[in-house]
């Protein structure tokens, strides 16, 4: 049961220092990026959907949208995923139909 604790408490590390912003250090600032690009989406929709805290949040995030773009390498990787993805299945077809029709010829 601790991995569900881990979360709730790194949610509510992230909810304290929303409440402090914008007074806050830059080593507090790398810490709620990191809670958003890596926090489960479940635990950013709770933090952001905390009326006390969306004016903040919002704010935060308006902020520092440059920080929280996805970089070219993040790109790269679904570009290079898709495209494993659709050769493997081609191969996958390629070598089905070859079967299929090497089979259709001994029978």
């Amino acid at each position: 049961m601790n991995y569900p604790l881990t979360h709730a408490v790194r949610r509510e590390r992230a909810s304290e220092l929303l409440s402090r912003y914008p007074r806050i250090s830059k080593e507090e600032t790398a810490e709620i990026l990191r809670f958003i690009r890596t926090g489960r989406h479940l635990d950013i929709g709770l933090l952001s959907s905390d009326d006390r805290l969306r004016p903040k949040f919002d704010s935060f995030v308006n902020d520092h949208k440059a920080d929280l773009r996805a970089n070219w390498r993040e790109g790269a990787a679904v570009i290079g995923g898709i495209l494993v993805v659709l050769i493997t299945a081609w191969l996958i077809w390629a070598t089905l139909a070859e079967a299929a029709s090497a089979f259709a010829e001994a029978v």
